[in-house]
């Protein structure tokens, strides 16, 4: 009986892959800020990431929490935003939940990894973990305010000759309001040099705030990264890089029917490994044969993908992205203009349909104006949906 090998790919929802490619320009920002706050006596300015679905973000911040924590041992409060929800109350849960765990945690043990994850602390050192559950009060039963909390966990850092970082996911889900209250706290206590790093993740939708005033003028001057599809070089290093370190390598020729499929697409590329590992069961090496036979496989996972955002749009919005992928399948870079001329309307008659889309979060709009679907790929399942494929 042929041993086991397990499975080197992560297609799943904030699975860190085995290799990491292709953004080291937001890790080198990262670790730019990490060093300014712990050795320059000032907080730096954020970082954002902007980009599609399945293309690294929530990844990425989990490798900034990791580069804290080997570089300077210190703690991340993660928040994820939800639509409706209780985004400052998370974030006050967290805040108090990082100053007890700084109050009472052997900093001297740099391996370590503390997280704290919308009011849940989690520490790892040398493998051992543990989980306790934190709320937003205090010990006196004050009622406490967000500065407030802010300020005496940043305190009890700086005290610890520490640091915090703060990731917060999704963040277009937030009341604006909301995120002008928090960050206009963090722009009030600048000059105070505290040594917290913050780094943000979003859709390109959150630019559109950026004109309206709706983002507060400290995350306006912020260090923007827009996270996209990988460059060749860097999809190739993505999709052959686990197979290599788990022992079954993968051929260049099998290499290049996967990537025909899943181009530079972070999600696909993880699928498409994910499925010709499955096909290459009991073999020495992912060949030609094993990528062919998994690419009907990767096409269905990706169609489900497709499918949700598909069937989630009312039918005349399913027209206007049928008119977005018919302008990008000629080559042309999908605008208002061009797709209202597809649907031989004018444009103001079909401006509402693209406001929807944006809203939802099917499609974003670039600083220039051009239309591009939020997961990449699917302008080409819509034209094959269209021609009964």
């Amino acid at each position: 009986m042929t041993a086991r090998q397990q499975n080197p790919y992560r297609p799943g929802f904030n699975q860190p892959p085995l290799v990491f490619a292709g953004r080291a320009d937001v890790l080198d920002g990262a670790a730019e800020a990490l060093d300014i706050a712990a050795y320059d006596g000032r907080t730096p300015r954020p970082l954002i990431l902007l980009g599609p679905r399945g293309v690294g973000k929530t990844v990425t911040l989990g490798e900034i929490a990791t580069l804290a924590a080997e570089r300077h041992g210190w703690p991340t409060v993660h928040v994820e935003a939800k639509v409706l929800g209780p985004f400052l109350e998370d974030l006050e849960a967290g805040l108090v939940g990082a100053g007890r765990l700084l109050a009472g945690a052997d900093l001297d043990q740099r391996k370590s990894r503390l997280r704290v994850t919308g009011g849940k602390v989690e520490a790892k050192a040398f493998g051992v973990g543990g989980e306790l559950q934190f709320d937003a009060e205090r010990p006196d039963g004050a009622a406490p305010t967000l500065g407030g909390t802010l300020a005496e966990t940043m305190q009890i850092a700086a005290g610890r000759s520490s640091g915090l970082v703060l990731t917060v996911d999704e963040l277009q889900n937030a009341e604006p309001g909301d995120i002008s209250l928090f960050f206009g706290v963090v722009q009030e206590h600048v000059p105070h040099g505290w040594p917290l790093v913050i780094a943000l993740a979003a859709l390109p939708t959150l630019r559109e705030s950026r004109g309206r005033r709706r983002l507060p003028t400290y995350l306006e001057r912020a260090e923007w990264h827009d996270l996209d599809t990988l460059p060749p070089n860097e999809a190739r290093e993505a999709l052959v890089g686990p197979a290599q370190q788990a022992g079954r390598p993968m051929t260049p020729g099998a290499a290049n029917v996967l990537l025909d499929h899943a181009g530079g697409y972070p999600y696909a590329i993880q699928v498409a490994g994910h499925f010709a590992w499955r096909a290459s069961h009991a073999s020495r090496a992912i060949g030609v044969d094993h990528a062919r036979a998994a690419v009907p496989k990767i096409e269905a996972d990706l169609a489900n993908l497709f499918r949700s955002r598909w069937d989630d749009a009312s039918p005349r919005e399913q027209e206007y992205l049928r008119a977005m992928a018919a302008v990008a399948g000629r080559g042309e870079l999908p605008r208002g203009g061009l797709v209202a001329a597809e649907l031989g309307e004018p444009v103001t008659s079909v401006s509402y349909l693209r406001a929807r889309l944006l809203r939802k979060g099917t499609i974003y709009r670039e600083a220039g104006g051009g239309l591009h679907f939020i997961t990449p790929g699917m302008g080409a399942w819509i034209r094959a949906l269209d021609q009964g494929d």
